[in-house]
């Protein structure tokens, strides 16, 4: 009797365990914007970082970088996915920016108002499956800081060892294009005229597009990555690089550019 009365109890807790994971309402959980911070509980990359969103409409967007060849790559956004929820698993269909065909499926493995975590169950580029067995996880975008962002600061890297010992100019307007300013050798500020630059803000990540980096040589497109935060009128920017080492900029905010000379 105590052996079955034992059961009975058992039974019990187990069916209310799985009452409370039916009534988990994991779609109402996801809506929002994230940002991808770690994979394999392993800090990412900056330069690796993505951001995506779920809207109650079903659209779901995306914004990652994406290498076009070895000379170019550029951070884009696309809002070309649909998405549905069938209990913790999310079902996502779209095609990308150059046309190709998605589908993905991924198995929510927690989420919160805070972090969501999720495993890859199936990942198709135009029917051809790429088996992926990482853990992502991401944290929300809570708060809208675009006001602050926006317009001039003047700084330098604050990287130990670092050969740019240069100031810069960043000119950031509302509408997501911004001017970069350096000193020629002459002492000269020059607005880089062939900078092209747009930059994009998800929570404390910002992602900028230019061309031609004047401190490597390279040409073509390019993107870079960082983790920013803003006290006042100083912002610092973080990067977590391929060599394991933080890189970082300090700035303040000024009241303008200085006149081009060009």
């Amino acid at each position: 009797m105590k052996k079955l009365f034992l059961t009975g109890i058992m039974m019990s807790l187990l069916l209310l365990g799985c009452k409370k994971d039916d009534e988990t309402n994991y779609a109402a959980l996801i809506l929002g914007n994230w940002v991808n911070t770690h994979v394999n509980n392993e800090l990412v990359l900056t330069n690796n970082s993505f951001a995506f969103s779920y809207r109650a409409d079903g659209l779901q967007t995306s914004a990652s970088g994406l290498v076009i060849d070895e000379n170019n790559k550029t951070w884009i956004e696309n809002d070309q996915y649909t998405y549905s929820v069938d209990g913790n698993k999310i079902i996502i269909d779209g095609t990308n920016t150059l046309g190709s065909l998605f589908h993905m499926e991924f198995h929510i493995q927690s989420v919160d108002q805070n972090n969501l975590t999720y495993s890859v169950d199936k990942f198709l580029i135009d029917n051809v499956e790429y088996p992926d067995n990482k853990t992502y996880t991401s944290k929300k975008i809570t708060e809208d800081i675009t006001s602050q962002f926006v317009g001039t600061w003047y700084g330098k890297s604050t990287t130990l060892g670092s050969t740019d010992d240069n100031y810069h100019y960043w000119d950031y307007f509302a509408d997501g294009h911004y001017d970069y300013y350096y000193q020629d050798d002459s002492g000269n500020w020059v607005n880089k005229p062939d900078n092209e630059g747009v930059f994009f803000l998800y929570g404390d990540l910002m992602a900028s597009n230019y061309t031609n980096d004047l401190l490597s040589g390279g040409t073509g497109k390019a993107f870079e990555c960082w983790n920013f935060s803003i006290e006042g009128n100083t912002m610092s920017w973080t990067g977590l690089r391929d060599n394991g080492l933080t890189t970082s900029y300090q700035m303040e905010k000024v009241a303008g550019p200085p006149v081009s000379s060009r």
